[in-house]
């Protein structure tokens, strides 16, 4: 596995983290890149954050209701023509300010679809503001088939206090684990039984440090609209191949993890499960990550146009730098080893750069592909929940 230090043990944690409070580590920048080509997918009027592929090749994308973008379907599949149809149709994609949240997309952060071809969604619900209490956020699963709704998980308050976030899931074989990018923390639903529990909540690795600020491109902070930095805690989030780690990391790094057997161990105190929390890389600013089938994690960086790649070897490489990767953000890989690349341009949106920001999207919108070399690993299998696939029911 991946050659970590366990700076917890080695150093002590107050130690760490001062060590890390500054800039992150600029390795990339001296390591070859590969040299992959990127192709253009699809062009997109709406802001894309996320992406998801069935086994037969639907592609399906996540349009969260950011500001400037209100008015989008949320979710959406890319036809051959290249036009978007709601998914999962009706009432589902037309929610509005003042309508029934319940069963509609309210704010879609995240998309997914794993090997049963279902699609999961993150839905952080209405804005409730930094301190808000939003118990609307739900966890969707839907048959890409039909369109039908397959699960709907709300979470106590105890599991979602005031000023928690929704932000991104990955599945094992019988749980959903999810960042909260609000409080900063992890969440770990037992799918059989519906069991919700909070993680690490307060702990350094899920928390954002105040003074290793979100730098975007040309140096741009994120910002609100207020002028304070926008505080995104736990938020890309992987879990390894053998299933035994969860990787995690703050937006402005660095990396972590921690062994998913931990999390689920109710008789484990926060403060024990701490002490197991390890760390991995001093990680640039990440919108987006994947993993493959060998263990190597796929960053989309925030303050840079490119895609790098750290290895079980505790190696760094370019796998693409272009000027079209403007944050590049949720990436999956499909059954032919091509990574597929969301453009939302997060960092050029208004409400990202702080007080009189101005716009710099350049529209449309796009999503790339890229072929992997043969050296790195597979998509990475993750047993479905269901039972059998629905690609292999039709």
């Amino acid at each position: 596995m991946y050659k970590t230090r366990n700076l917890f043990r080695a150093l002590g944690l107050a130690t760490c983290m001062i060590g890390l409070a500054g800039t992150a580590q600029t390795h990339a920048d001296q390591w070859p890149s590969m040299g992959t080509a990127l192709t253009e997918v699809a062009r997109l009027d709406w802001l894309c954050n996320a992406v998801a592929l069935t086994s037969d090749g639907r592609l399906f994308v996540g349009l969260p209701r950011w500001p400037g973008f209100e008015k989008t379907p949320s979710i959406a599949e890319v036809m051959p023509d290249g036009t978007l149809k709601p998914f999962p149709g009706g009432h589902w994609n037309d929610w509005a300010p003042g309508k029934p949240s319940d069963a509609a997309l309210v704010k879609i952060n995240t998309i997914h679809i794993f090997d049963d071809d279902t699609l999961w969604a993150i839905d952080q619900g209405e804005d409730a503001g930094p301190k808000g209490s939003n118990l609307g956020q739900k966890i969707l699963q839907f048959d890409t088939r039909s369109g039908k709704l397959l699960r709907s998980i709300s979470l106590p308050a105890s599991v979602l206090p005031a000023g928690a976030n929704l932000n991104d899931l990955r599945l094992d074989s019988e749980h959903a684990y999810v960042t909260d990018s609000g409080l900063g923390g992890i969440i770990v639903v037992n799918l059989r039984t519906g069991e919700a529990v909070r993680r690490l909540a307060g702990h350094p690795s899920t928390q954002m440090i105040p003074t290793r600020r979100p730098i975007g491109e040309d140096g741009h902070v994120l910002l609100l609209p207020d002028g304070s930095d926008h505080q995104v805690h736990s938020d890309p989030i992987e879990i390894s191949p053998d299933g035994l780690w969860l990787y995690y990391q703050p937006l402005s790094g660095p990396l972590w993890r921690v062994p998913t057997a931990g999390l689920r161990d109710l008789g484990l105190s926060d403060e024990t499960l701490g002490k197991q929390v390890q760390f991995v890389y001093n990680t640039s600013p990440l919108t987006g990550t994947a993993i493959d089938s060998a263990g190597n994690i796929y960053m989309g960086e925030y303050d840079k146009p490119r895609v790098t790649v750290y290895s079980p070897d505790g190696t760094l490489r370019v796998v693409a730098e272009d000027a079209r990767l403007a944050n590049a953000d949720a990436m999956i890989i499909s059954d032919q080893r091509e990574l597929y690349i969301p453009v939302p341009q997060s960092a050029r949106m208004a409400s990202n750069r702080g007080p009189g920001g101005k716009d710099a999207l350049e529209l449309p919108f796009k999503i790339y592909k890229l072929q992997l070399p043969t050296h790195l690993g597979d998509r990475e299998k993750v047993p479905g929940l269901v039972g059998k696939p629905l690609a292999a029911t039709r």
